[in-house]
């Protein structure tokens, strides 16, 4: 093993899991509400709780309360979005990514600036810091975005342009900067793959229910992996996408959450992630393909080589985000109810009675839970995942507040 002494930071305990399973020695950064969640997966002397795992100053200080210095390890990682770029501050050399190249998996303005610059097709966009500059914006339709959140959290859409000027009025300039984009039209893909050295070595592709957007609109966050034996050229076209993506963000090794739009003929660049994807994607992969995104990750951190050989399933698989209105949890479905419901082969549930539930249709990652459903073609596999998604809302009872 190349290097086998990990700092991680940012709470990941399939992260963890994956690394001892190499035979990896882990020490994980974490913020303090976490620290009871670790019991059996990292002792006492292996973490350190922090008030903000994302923050530089805050890991530092934590690191040397407990005496401990990040020159003491042999990388210094993150399979967490947010801790992507203190992980490559805090570890410098001995971190997979330099800070700029983190920078490029995060900042969606720095992104789109190099996509497009490697001749990729993507959305005119516009940084915004004052009103002025989105009122200038000269699209009729499209967006506004937080610069690095997640999830659509704070997105805004625009239809018209006296949308965009009355969005612009009342623009929140201390809560800025943000970023602006055309909108683009057509059926949203998510590609999610495994780079090592430069290369593209495998690419799960997937289409959305409903484009993730149209959560405001009613629509519900699931999506169908494309069968790769029926798909093959849609395969191709990703892979090769993603193959020019990767060099545009200078993403070498590991692993990549990439969404695009089909828009006519073309695939438009819409973001791109240097992390597993959220929901239950990975384990709806693992399903699908035959392929463990955890391990590869984890592979690319300690410089071993790839493992990866898909073993491809005959049912096509989806990923479903279990969504409720806002309120207090009061009931829903258990884990056993939602197995005993047509296709489905996992569920994670991470709320329970008495938890307050956000209003889902405000943000992607603002769920009950999810689920995998297999079916025997896309719409059979479409048609159990919206069954289920509509059945767990109806059988959910919440008390409003």
């Amino acid at each position: 093993m190349a290097k086998g002494n990990v700092l991680l930071i940012g709470w990941r305990p399939e992260a963890v899991r994956a690394l001892h399973a190499l035979g990896a020695e882990v020490t994980c950064v974490l913020a303090a509400g976490e620290d009871r969640d670790r019991e059996g997966v990292l002792d006492d002397a292996h973490v350190v709780p922090v008030q903000d795992p994302a923050d530089t100053e805050s890991t530092l200080a934590g690191l040397q309360r407990r005496g401990i210095s990040a020159d003491a390890f042999d990388v210094v990682c993150s399979q967490y979005e947010f801790t992507l770029v203190n992980a490559s501050v805090v570890g410098g050399p001995r971190a997979p990514h330099s800070a700029s190249d983190a920078l490029l998996l995060r900042d969606k303005d720095l992104q789109k600036r190099s996509i497009r610059a490697a001749g990729i097709p993507v959305a005119e966009s516009a940084l915004v810091v004052q009103p002025g500059d989105l009122a200038a914006f000269d699209q009729s339709r499209g967006a506004l975005k937080p610069l690095a959140d997640s999830g659509t959290r704070g997105v805004r859409a625009w239809r018209t342009p006296a949308d965009r000027l009355e969005l612009a009025r009342e623009l929140d300039v201390a809560a800025g900067p943000w970023l602006a984009e055309e909108w683009i039209d057509g059926p949203e893909l998510h590609v999610d793959g495994i780079v090592r050295d430069g290369r593209v070595l495998f690419v799960s592709v997937g289409r959305y229910l409903d484009n993730v957007l149209a959560i405001r609109e009613g629509g519900i966050v699931a999506t169908v992996v494309q069968h790769p034996l029926a798909c093959d050229k849609l395969y191709d076209r990703c892979r090769a996408l993603a193959d020019r993506c990767m060099a545009a963000l200078r993403h070498r090794d590991g692993v990549f959450h990439l969404e695009v739009f089909e828009n006519d003929d073309r695939l438009v660049f819409g973001e791109c992630g240097g992390r597993i994807p959220g929901g239950s994607f990975d384990e709806m992969i693992r399903l699908q393909h035959g392929v463990d995104l955890h391990d590869e990750w984890a592979r690319a951190v300690l410089e071993l080589g790839s493992a990866v050989a898909p073993d491809v399933a005959d049912g096509w698989f989806g990923d479903v985000f279990l969504a409720t209105g806002p309120g207090t949890l009061r009931s829903c479905p258990g884990e056993r109810e939602i197995l005993a419901r047509p296709g489905v082969r996992h569920v994670a549930l991470r709320s329970r009675p008495g938890d307050t539930l956000a209003d889902s249709s405000t943000a992607s990652n603002i769920h009950a839970g999810t689920a995998v459903v297999e079916g025997t073609d896309e719409h059979d596999t479409a048609d159990r995942i919206r069954r289920l998604a509509s059945w767990f809302s109806s059988e959910t009872v919440l008390t409003p507040g």
